[in-house]
């Protein structure tokens, strides 16, 4: 469907930047053409009242409800709409009067970019936004919804109603693909020494019994630190296992290795362990990608993650992307401290105690850049889920599979994904959480062909889709694919299913 974007005489060029990000990326979601020339479209969208008279073209209306504002200033606070033609229920930033339609661009705008969480100042202890903070913590909403693709569905059921042989659903930009899942795993734990595994497994255990209240569990971890100390082997050094797993599947998955130790709560090695740089090459060699965690305190001071970045290049390594450690980070630093560091990727956006939707989105997106008015020059996967946040969120351990799986239903339900899901190999093994983190992990990976669903690195899904990105006008067309082709072995991309 090709698609004309007319915008009232009265809005600025910031709220034609902002609400035109989000037009062009419903376009790249739905598999549209925005075009530039009015006679060319099949349909218009505007925002003038009246043009629906004066144009033979189907147009759709929307409500001119959005007022751009600074990004330290709360977004409204939600307000409950039925859209009678469904019978579907949302949660709107602007109402709209009866008989109009909402100004769906503004909501999809407002949920992708962020834009509330740069209103709050208060960080945890963590450094983290804390949830109760955020919009939907604030507002109680469901994190499992994805606000964004909702907005983009009645969107296009709209413009469906003007032209009925209009994509019902959003076309996968592979054909071989109904469903895109990016596995991922941050690396931050090494077996550097025996002493140093039986310090993490003890203080695991304290964790277990103290805080988590899982007395078994600690009793076993303890058991594992003494079995360590009379010569056995470290129950938490997991990745030829998890790698194992994951090649005699077919699959590819990306690992973020920490670059740097320069606080307390980084990772227990640096980039100079010896025998890291030759694991990350026989990753690589095994099919799998090598990217950058972000260390602890990367983003605190100027050029520091793009430091680390530099680092892994001089070791021979091509980073594409990875993820901030602890999710410590804010939008505002970190999306100029991606770009210097020549980022394409980002799997940060996420909750690390809640599963669901931080950006109320279910398919990659480059984030909003604030301070330039434009979409920044890198795709985000956001995290929908990860192993912690399973056990911190409060749910039994016999929920932690369907809850996971409930997660990428309705992923799987508004789209062809894109979404990211975090395991770290130290949560195999029982070590440090529940062996049913890793139970739940390959029941979700073994059940892929059930679902019709694709698990692959990310620099594989980039590969697969970047180009529906550029060719609506989100991300630069530049020369990187090449070299990200080079590596990503065909044999475990797995573009087809299985």
């Amino acid at each position: 469907m090709r698609i004309f974007l007319k915008f009232a005489p009265e809005q600025t060029s910031v709220h034609r930047s902002r609400i035109g990000y989000a037009f062009r990326l419903f376009c790249a979601i739905y598999g549209h053409q925005p075009v530039e020339q009015a006679e060319r479209a099949d349909v218009w969208i505007t925002y003038v009242p009246g043009y629906t008279r004066e144009e033979s073209k189907p147009t759709l209306l929307l409500s001119n409800l959005y007022q751009p504002r600074a990004p330290q200033k709360p977004a409204p606070p939600p307000r409950q709409y039925v859209h009678l033609y469904n019978g579907e229920t949302t949660a709107l930033f602007y109402r709209s009067f009866p008989g109009q339609e909402p100004d769906w661009l503004a909501e999809i705008f407002e949920w992708v970019s962020c834009a509330d969480e740069y209103s709050v100042t208060e960080l945890d202890s963590w450094g983290h936004l804390p949830f109760a903070a955020s919009y939907v913590g604030r507002h109680n909403l469901d994190t499992r919804v994805p606000y964004a693709a909702v907005a983009m569905r009645f969107l296009n059921s709209a413009l469906g109603r003007l032209l009925p042989w209009g994509a019902t659903e959003p076309p996968s930009p592979s054909e071989s693909v109904r469903h895109f899942i990016v596995q991922t795993h941050d690396v931050d734990y090494l077996p550097v020494s025996r002493f140093d595994g039986m310090h993490r497994l003890a203080k695991n255990a304290a964790i277990s019994c103290l805080l988590s209240k899982r007395p078994v569990l600690g009793i076993k971890q303890a058991t594992m630190a003494l079995g360590l100390a009379l010569g056995g082997r470290d129950p938490l050094d997991q990745i030829s296992a998890l790698v194992q797993g994951q090649t005699q599947r077919a699959v590819s998955a990306s690992y973020y290795f920490l670059i740097r130790h320069l606080h307390r709560r980084d990772g227990n090695y640096t980039i100079e362990q010896p025998g890291l740089v030759d694991l990350m090459r026989s990753l690589e060699a095994q099919g799998m990608e090598v990217g950058v965690h972000g260390s602890y305190t990367c983003l605190d001071e100027s050029g520091g993650l793009a430091d680390e970045w530099d680092r892994l290049r001089e070791l021979g390594f091509q980073p594409r992307g990875g993820r901030q450690h602890w999710l410590r980070f804010t939008l505002d630093r970190l999306i100029p401290a991606l770009e210097r560091a020549g980022a394409v990727y980002d799997t940060s956006i996420g909750w690390w105690n809640r599963i669901g939707f931080r950006a109320g989105a279910c398919f990659a997106f480059p984030p909003y850049n604030f301070d330039q008015e434009r979409p920044a020059t890198f795709l985000e996967m956001p995290m929908a889920a990860m192993d912690v946040a399973l056990r911190d969120a409060g749910l039994k351990e016999a929920d932690w599979y369907n809850e996971a799986a409930e997660v990428l239903a309705v992923s799987r339900r508004y789209g062809w994904g894109g979404t990211s899901l975090l395991w770290h190999p130290a949560a195999f093994g029982g070590g440090w959480l529940s062996p049913e983190a890793g139970h739940t992990f390959w029941r979700l990976l073994d059940n892929r062909g059930e679902w019709n669903d694709t698990w692959l690195s990310a620099a594989a899904f980039l590969q697969s889709v970047r180009q529906r990105y550029v060719e609506v006008g989100l991300l630069p067309a530049d020369s990187w694919l090449a070299a990200a082709k080079a590596q990503v072995r065909p044999g475990v991309v797995e573009l087809a299913r299985v």
